[in-house]
């Protein structure tokens, strides 16, 4: 049975990943009625040609298909919209896009998810109740599982920072699913992005994410912010989602160690003391080097994106 709602809207952001987005909606069309908005961050690939075929078949007449520049001052709902970005703006500057157009369309509720993020039965439901426990609450995330391993937790919603290392830890990575509810890990530093539910009036009153990071630390960023306006996020811990597994540093390439360690030098030069903002320079050029000891490439352009968060300025 499907939930129908015409106050919520997903957006998904794509990149050379159509059969992964696909998947995403499909999962979302067994168990939420509700309009989905897809943006293309400008794939290299035929992904525009087949997500609008895929929309065409399973939407019917509700299809929208606009290019960015058009999209800025667009504000009709429909079913089904795709708007295809000019350039690739990141993970931040790719969904703004959607969540900008989802706001001047009217939704009260923007869901965020990953292309690679298949929603389970009740997953909508929980969420919106999650945020209706408190009119405070302004982001709402799923618990994570492994896609090939759904009865092993990847993240408890989120995650632990650690600022002075540049770091962070997924809660409940690994955790079997079952004892999830007598774990008591329900209260991580941030909320993932890859599943989340939020409050228009989060949009509002603190803004969109902050492009400039790229990749990662935008949805941190986003909700330290947001907190300067008394909202807080929290865990659905009754909502699932299957997601890939992008916890492990095998396989990750040097545009990973890049963005990762610059979007964090840049975070902590926000929001910390310069001299956290040093140390944790030093112990992530140090943790980068000790992880990608067999990779040249990786630890050049690891040390690459921690000397340009130093060079960052904020304006």
């Amino acid at each position: 049975m499907t939930h129908a709602s015409s106050d919520v809207c997903a957006i998904i952001l794509n990149w050379n990943g159509a059969d992964t987005t696909i998947d995403c909606i499909r999962a979302l069309d067994a168990h939420c009625n509700i309009p989905v908005v897809v943006i293309d961050n400008a794939s290299k690939d035929d992904s525009v040609q087949r997500l609008q075929q895929f929309l065409n078949d399973s939407a019917g007449p509700d299809v929208k298909m606009i290019e960015e520049q058009a999209s800025v001052s667009y504000d009709t709902p429909h079913q089904r919209v795709l708007i295809v970005n000019g350039g690739n703006y990141g993970y931040a500057g790719g969904n703004n896009v959607g969540i900008d157009y989802a706001v001047r369309a009217g939704y009260r509720y923007i869901w965020l998810l990953n292309n690679d993020v298949e929603v389970e039965a009740g997953a909508l439901e929980a969420l919106r109740a999650t945020l209706d426990e408190s009119p405070q609450c302004g982001f709402a995330a799923s618990v994570l599982v492994y896609s090939d391993r759904p009865q092993v937790v990847q993240c408890v919603g989120g995650g632990k920072l650690f600022p002075w290392l540049g770091k962070s830890k997924l809660l409940g990575k690994n955790l079997a699913r079952q004892d999830l509810a007598a774990s008591g890990l329900n209260n991580p530093d941030y909320l993932m992005g890859a599943c989340l539910l939020v409050r228009r009036e989060v949009i509002e009153e603190a803004g969109m994410m902050d492009p400039r990071y790229f990749m990662y630390s935008e949805e941190v960023d986003w909700q330290r912010r947001a907190a300067v306006h008394g909202w807080f996020g929290k865990v659905a811990l009754n909502s699932f989602a299957r997601h890939g597994d992008s916890g492990s540093t095998k396989g990750r390439s040097h545009l990973f160690h890049y963005y990762r360690n610059r979007a964090a030098i840049m975070y902590n030069k926000r929001f910390h003391s310069q001299a956290c903002t040093t140390f944790s320079a030093l112990a992530l050029a140090a943790i980068t080097v000790l992880q990608n000891r067999n990779s040249a490439k990786n630890i050049r352009f690891g040390i690459k994106g921690i000397t340009e968060g130093l060079a960052f300025k904020w304006r």
